[in-house]
């Protein structure tokens, strides 16, 4: 059973949907992205849960799969409202496509800001005597592992950023400095 979110007269899902991938970004892309990851490169990413718990945003990751790209083939081994325990694999995102669609299709993550009010978070930490870290997925290049791990290796994704970092005016961050080591 599907269960759909609860009626509002003024709050359209497409809409905030598009506006939260559009925030995010920025109209240049994940940068991350474009700096490691080959224009014509068949990807498949798992889903996995990272705690145990009851699995609740299908639809919504639906919604917003349909948003990126129509012809993504997306699966589901569970739905809305079942058990999960970590580490069990819930679902996969299957394309092969050019560069920009995977790129914005492969990472789509949750961020530490919430959705369409990134800018009044970024506020509130300046207000509160914070520094703002990067805007969005457009302005800084932040490498993880699945970055590290499309890429074939810590070296062949350093030099896919620095070929990346030599034609645009952008930052690097090293998540931590033991995978330089690794």
């Amino acid at each position: 059973m599907v269960i759909k979110p609860p009626p509002h007269p003024a709050y359209d899902l497409t809409a905030i949907t598009r506006l939260a991938l559009s925030e995010d970004v920025g109209g240049q892309g994940d940068v991350t992205c474009m700096a490691t990851i080959p224009d014509d490169m068949e990807v498949e990413a798992h889903l996995f849960a990272k705690e145990d718990g009851i699995i609740a945003g299908i639809a919504l990751a639906e919604t917003i799969f349909n948003e990126v790209d129509p012809s993504l083939k997306v699966e589901w081994s569970l739905k809305d409202g079942d058990y999960v325990h970590k580490g069990l694999k819930f679902g996969k995102v299957h394309e092969r496509a050019m560069a920009d669609d995977v790129h914005r299709a492969l990472l789509l993550e949750t961020t530490k800001n919430a959705p369409v009010l990134r800018l009044v978070d970024k506020w509130v930490v300046l207000i509160g005597g914070g520094r703002n870290h990067r805007m969005g997925l457009f302005d800084m290049v932040l490498i993880k592992d699945n970055h590290i791990s499309i890429a074939g290796g810590v070296t062949n994704v350093l030099k896919s950023v620095d070929s990346y970092l030599e034609k645009r005016n952008l930052q690097m961050e090293v998540e931590c400095l033991c995978v330089l080591t690794s």
